[in-house]
């Protein structure tokens, strides 16, 4: 009897752990797919007509579709409100600065940790761009392991910023945890694959526990990449081969949930970081070299704007929901949602505390992820806020946006400001149901509207604060002034080195701005030296001292905006006698011994040099040299330099001397 006993004992304990056990697999699993520049209109189910999306596709007619869904303008603020669920003017950061791209202090709190601290395995594989760099690397407190993520696999920052690796020195590292495991990375070719594998890795690793993953794809961000697969493939050239291959990278994962039974049980989110990097020129503005392919950007149709803007381009993104246990199919919703919802509503799901001491501007949506009928958002009543680095410029309540005047180019929105024609010229209200492209202003149709909303600019201003002014809400953990930054005085504006008319030393003058200058290329190869002031790279970031319009200058290439220090070779002028003791000359450029102005003789022997000065301002050299009066002469031009500063710029050349006819 006593053995019976202890048996049936025993066999309740088994039974009420095996009971247990489903009970603790009942948390669902969460995986945030996030893009990075991709458009909302670069899926097929949000209307592209040239990418195929077939698998995001089936999450989405499986699931529910979000037409109003927000993230932030531009990549690090983006993050770090889907990590934190609060806007980025709220979210602390060291030193209580405010960085363009947000640097998210160690005591704000992150889903990973909510998730954690309930028994989920969290992994953060991508872009991760919100840590601060140290003199060793990287400040560990506030990269992705100190943040909650059990394993970290991907970058610390973005790609790059031009077309092609090659167009600049800037190499990202590649990190597993805190080990480099690539120090530069020279092709994006096979990044989605490898971050897939490794996706899919964190799954099977931790199919029998709750799991948090947090797959931060690079692409579409130039400089683009795609594997052997998927080049050359879609109809949308470049930046439709790598929207492919991530739906692909989507299947894959959704075929492992599915293998390991887990699909039921797992919320899919699919998002974008921002709208699509849209910038043909530099700025975009008119005229001048072409920068971003249009084939290597996405498209936010029908909305107006992109990146870095608050236009609903720049902001409103492609959202796709997916949880067969929750989701009916085929749902759509209008309802405005945000990434700044996500912490909640996950938090909610997992049963998990959020933070007690830090304020919160999502919500939990979960009402809208499964589309209940009478629910609603709650961005209606507070607004959606739509912050350009620390300037509030725009607010949505419902289908109504209000958009505050702004001019071209303000300087408190920093370098996201450079864009050309994003004026806003007057208090703009769009009705966004009926008018997604903001065309139609109804402020003058509805002053009551207009007054509400501007009361929520208002609230918000004070309450989380504007480019000038503090919020009162908004998180400073350490000592010192808040937003140190906004309260110094503003630094006086680089003079620019005017052209100090220099008188010309004789008849011999070359200002380059006729084509009768007659210097040739002699070796290597210079595209086009005669350069424009208005093509000179970086011309709006510091003052020149050019004599006119045009200059020689070895880094110009016609098919990129930013120069190419790898052109290498010799450029002279035609022979002259010269006829009195000086020549002089505006030389800019690199100092270093490949980089150089010579003057040579008939037997090209090198009489003088000169070098420049690692700068884009030129300066004046004056040759004092009786010693060759009367001998013939030519100016070199050498460029041997393939780095940084390789190239050379000459400009307004002058002696007293006399051209010589030059041989044919």
């Amino acid at each position: 009897m006593l053995n019976l006993t202890r048996k049936l004992f025993l066999t309740n304990i088994l039974l009420t752990l095996l009971l247990a056990q489903p009970l603790l697999a009942q948390k669902p699993n969460f995986i945030i797919i996030l893009t990075d520049d991709q458009g909302y209109n670069d899926l097929s189910c949000f209307g592209s007509k040239k990418i195929k999306t077939p698998n995001i596709d089936k999450l989405a007619k499986n699931g529910i579709k979000f037409t109003s869904f927000y993230a932030q303008a531009v990549c690090g603020p983006s993050r770090a409100a889907l990590l934190t669920g609060s806007y980025p003017i709220r979210i602390a950061e060291p030193n209580n600065l405010k960085n363009q791209h947000t640097i998210l202090h160690p005591k704000e709190v992150t889903i990973a940790e909510i998730l954690k601290s309930v028994g989920y395995k969290t992994a953060c594989i991508g872009k991760w761009h919100l840590g601060q760099r140290s003199k060793t690397g990287w400040n560990s407190t506030t990269m992705p392991n100190a943040q909650g993520f059990d394993y970290f696999f991907g970058t610390p920052l973005f790609n790059g910023y031009t077309v092609h690796v090659k167009d600049t020195r800037f190499r990202s590292q590649l990190l597993e945890n805190t080990t480099v495991v690539k120090q530069a990375i020279q092709s994006w070719d096979n990044i989605t694959s490898l971050y897939t594998q490794k996706a899919i890795q964190f799954i099977s690793q931790n199919k029998s526990t709750p799991f948090f993953l947090y797959l931060a794809h690079n692409m579409p961000h130039i400089p683009l990449g795609a594997s052997p697969k998927f080049k050359g493939k879609s109809a949308y050239g470049p930046y439709g081969d790598t929207i492919e291959e991530i739906d692909h990278s989507t299947g894959r994962i959704v075929n492992q949930l599915k293998k390991l039974n887990l699909l039921q049980n797992t919320l899919i989110i699919f998002t974008s970081d921002n709208g699509p990097w849209i910038e043909t020129t530099r700025g975009n503005r008119p005229n001048i070299n072409p920068f971003i392919p249009a084939n290597h950007s996405g498209n936010a149709d029908p909305l107006k704007g992109y990146k870095m803007l608050t236009f609903d381009g720049g902001l409103r993104v492609p959202c796709v929901m997916h949880w067969p246990e929750k989701i009916r199919p085929n749902q759509s919703s209008n309802k405005v949602a945000a990434t700044i919802d996500l912490l909640p509503t996950l938090a909610h799901l997992a049963d998990a505390s959020l933070p007690k001491n830090l304020k919160l501007d999502g919500k939990n949506i979960l009402p809208l992820i499964t589309n209940q009928p009478n629910a609603t958002s709650h961005h209606d009543k507070t607004g959606f806020l739509y912050y350009r680095y620390t300037t509030l410029e725009a607010v949505r309540s419902g289908k109504w946006k209000l958009t505050l005047p702004r001019a071209n180019h303000p300087p408190q929105t920093g370098w996201s400001g450079r864009f050309h024609n994003s004026a806003v010229k007057t208090l703009t209200l769009n009705n966004l149901d009926t008018d997604p492209a903001e065309k139609i202003n109804l402020a003058d149709k509805h002053p009551d509207i207009v007054k509400r909303l501007l009361a929520l600019i208002k609230d918000a201003g004070q309450n989380l604060g504007d480019h000038n002014q503090i919020g009162k809400n908004a998180r400073f953990f350490d000592p010192g002034p808040k937003r140190p930054g906004r309260t110094k005085p503003k630094p006086k504006p680089i003079s620019p080195i005017t052209y100090e008319n220099f008188k010309p030393l004789g008849p011999l003058h070359f200002t380059f701005e006729k084509s009768n200058h007659n210097f040739k290329v002699t070796s290597g190869k210079f595209p086009q030296f005669i350069t424009e002031r208005k093509d000179l790279p970086n011309h709006k970031q510091l003052p020149f001292n050019k004599q006119a319009k045009r200059f020689i200058f070895t880094a110009n290439d016609p098919t990129r905006t930013t120069g190419n220090d790898t052109f290498t070779g010799k450029i002279q002028s035609p022979p002259f006698t010269l006829l009195g003791d000086k020549i002089a000359f505006l030389i800019g450029g690199g100092a270093g011994p490949d980089t150089y102005i010579a003057l040579i003789d008939q037997d090209n022997k090198i009489l003088k040099k000169a070098h420049g000065s690692n700068s884009p301002i030129l300066k004046r050299i004056i040759w004092n040299i009786p010693q060759h009066k009367n001998k013939t002469l030519r100016i070199l031009i050498v460029d041997n330099a393939k780095s940084n500063w390789g190239h050379i710029t000459l400009d307004d050349l002058s002696a007293n001397a006399k051209i010589l006819k030059q041989e044919k």
